[in-house]
């Protein structure tokens, strides 16, 4: 992914931080609800997972907006805006609200079906995805290294998608192999 992106970097030390402590969360929320549905004691619906964790991202949520100042830019933002344009304002944001709900539904179900490696790999694959719809959508120049990177990791996945169908098929041999020889 360090190819695909190279070149387009520049930050500030708080961004760094947060870019760090979010791919620590996330790498550790991928795992964790991995593990607690396909726990054997009480494994929970995708369902009951979003009940549970979305509060608490709303509250993380709010509180780096409270701690970066952006609720008061926000209120400020609101005021010049008028009944319309607000009322538009949450309607948008309402029709965000239930694709980020669908896309979290999705996502836990595919980590339930999975496991959190091939979570990962099809993140970084999308992430790859999205940087060529760009160049496409928006006419975005891409630079050598940046296409070998895309390439790369493009390559890479299906790589990965091919051994893991081969992973899975042999065990499903092996296991119809081992029930043959249970029956006789």
């Amino acid at each position: 992914m360090a190819l695909a992106t190279a070149g387009d970097y520049y930050f500030t030390i708080l961004g760094l931080v947060l870019t760090f402590l979010g791919t620590i969360l996330a790498a550790i929320k991928t795992v964790l609800t991995n593990t607690m549905q396909k726990s054997l004691s009480s494994p929970l619906h995708p369902l009951d997972l979003l009940l549970r964790m979305s509060p608490l991202a709303s509250i993380q949520s709010l509180l780096y907006s409270a701690l970066l100042g952006e609720a008061s830019v926000l209120v400020g933002f609101l005021k010049h805006l008028s009944l319309q344009e607000q009322i538009k304002l949450a309607f948008k944001l309402a029709i965000n609200g239930i694709l980020a709900f669908a896309l979290n539904y999705v996502s836990f179900t595919a980590n339930r079906k999975t496991s959190p490696l091939t979570m990962t790999v099809a993140a970084n694959l999308k992430q790859c995805l999205s940087i060529v719809l760009g160049v496409w959508v928006f006419k975005l120049h891409v630079g050598f290294l940046n296409g070998l990177g895309i390439v790369i990791a493009l390559i890479g996945g299906g790589w990965y998608a091919k051994v893991e169908l081969a992973g899975k098929t042999r065990a499903k041999l092996d296991h119809s192999m081992l029930k043959g020889k249970e029956t006789v």
